[in-house]
């Protein structure tokens, strides 16, 4: 059930059974056709029901020439220049519905989500003294080792085997990065996040949370960490998807500043039902 990482065309994306879908993170080219030939070749051999990509202006025009529907767009990006897009092309129309009730409750997150922007001014809140972060690195076995029985605990289904810890340490290698928070010496709440140094963003791809500490809001001490470093690096732009209909994270990245970005219908497979995602970004420049 796992996902499938793999270059077409130049493109980096990856696909799996799971969210059915295939994934476009990235594309350096301008054979934009060619690219969307052979993604759309895939996903019909594979009997997959949506393709999501993520383009720069450049390759916009191309998508939609084909049929991809704009779902969330991020002003700069692209080394906080170029703005890039999130496009899809739903192979099932039926994958593009969603329930009234769930649009609904879409709408309602959203709405209370950017309400809480106007609380962030000043919104710094410092760490509490009982706790801790720093950013687990490959040495720090015993630490990515209790981040895998976390990932473990918290996720039913998930794309990649982030409950292996060789995997964790594969992503390390690969440039991501984790970030924990702990609790005398108990980690307790984690993040995994993919710098692009080339395109100078950097992607909060996920948090996980130990059960016994949810609702805590204790992902806020985490974005405000990760903004902290982004900018000290000198990257422009900090982005992230989460549960359309998760008002925890939503409006945590409103009251740090983020802006909305859109909605990716039918996205990602958590537990066992099919999530919408909303687009969250920050602009350092």
């Amino acid at each position: 059930m796992f996902d499938t990482i793999e270059r077409i065309e130049g493109g980096l994306v990856h696909h799996g059974k799971g969210n059915k879908r295939v994934y476009l993170l990235e594309a350096d080219h301008g054979n934009w056709n060619q690219l969307i030939s052979s993604m759309k070749n895939l996903a019909q051999q594979r009997k997959y029901d949506k393709i999501v990509s993520r383009v720069p202006e450049a390759g916009i025009a191309s998508f939609q020439s084909k049929g991809y529907q704009v779902e969330a767009k991020i002003p700069g990006l692209y080394n906080g220049v170029s703005t890039g897009y999130f496009v899809a092309d739903f192979l099932n129309k039926e994958r593009s519905n969603c329930a009234e009730q769930k649009l609904k409750m879409i709408q309602s997150v959203k709405t209370i989500a950017l309400a809480a922007a106007n609380t962030a001014h000043n919104s710094f809140m410092a760490l509490p003294d009982a706790l801790e972060i720093h950013q687990l690195r490959s040495e720090e076995l015993d630490e990515l080792t209790a981040l895998a029985r976390l990932n473990e605990r918290a996720f039913r289904s998930y794309p990649f085997p982030i409950h292996d810890k060789s995997f964790l340490i594969e992503l390390l290698q690969q440039g991501y990065e984790f970030y924990g928070l702990f609790e005398k010496g108990q980690l307790i709440v984690a993040s995994i996040l993919r710098p692009n140094e080339a395109e100078s963003n950097m992607e909060i791809v996920d948090f996980v949370t130990n059960s016994n500490y949810r609702g805590q809001n204790l992902s806020y001490y985490l974005v405000q960490k990760i903004k902290k470093k982004s900018a000290e690096r000198g990257l422009k732009t900090i982005y992230t998807s989460v549960r359309a209909t998760s008002y925890g994270l939503n409006i945590t990245f409103s009251k740090h500043g983020f802006s909305y970005g859109g909605t990716l219908l039918n996205n990602t497979l958590i537990g066992d039902t099919m999530e919408s995602m909303n687009v969250w970004y920050l602009s350092l420049n």
